[in-house]
């Protein structure tokens, strides 16, 4: 007879990331949450033609069986949550630290700006493209860009014509949740983003 490896000790698979193991967590997280047996979940997710069986849904909350991009979608939707609250661990704090890979961790609210498409995962603090905008517009589905596209096209343009008038170069700046666009020499160009309450 063999002993058997305790489920916390059983090797992960190649490639097992911290993002896998949030999904463990956060699937059996919201499964209990919300009163719900495996059992109950996996015919859940057959209504939604999704099929996981009930020791598959143990596996993943195991950490045992990874979960590809249909599964996640089928539980958010069997759990009434976002991918993203799947993909993300729940934190105690905005700063509490969020492991993406194994090379990159961030604080919790830059990673939640990042998975909902709201900013870059390494911002540069000297952005003199607009790469927010451009993260902003990228992220989001050809129907719903034309008010980021306006804003990027807008900053661009104003920039190009202010740059010639001035006749200077300008850094783009991440300041209190607004993008700054200022001279060489550190004066403000112009301001983009929501206006700070008085």
């Amino acid at each position: 007879m063999t002993a058997k490896t305790p489920p916390s000790q059983t090797p992960k698979p190649a490639g097992w990331g911290p993002v896998s193991r949030h999904v463990a967590a956060n699937v059996l997280r919201f499964r209990t949450d919300r009163g719900l047996s495996t059992t109950r979940l996996s015919a859940t997710l057959k209504e939604l033609g999704h099929s996981i069986p009930a020791t598959g849904i143990t596996r993943i909350e195991k950490g045992e069986r990874r979960v590809d991009s249909d599964d996640l979608v089928a539980l958010a939707l069997a759990l009434n949550v976002s991918p993203v609250a799947l993909l993300l661990p729940p934190t105690e704090d905005s700063q509490s630290p969020v492991e993406l890979t194994d090379k990159v961790t961030l604080p919790a609210d830059a990673a939640w700006k990042w998975a909902d498409g709201e900013a870059p995962h390494a911002p540069s603090e000297r952005d003199r493209y607009g790469q927010i905008l451009r993260f902003r517009l990228d992220s989001r589905p050809e129907w719903d860009r034309d008010p980021i596209r306006k804003a990027y096209n807008k900053v661009l343009s104003e920039t190009s014509e202010k740059n010639v008038l001035a006749g200077q170069s300008g850094e783009w700046s991440m300041e209190g949740g607004q993008l700054v666009l200022r001279s060489d020499d550190g004066r403000e160009i112009q301001r983009f983003g929501p206006q700070k309450d008085s």
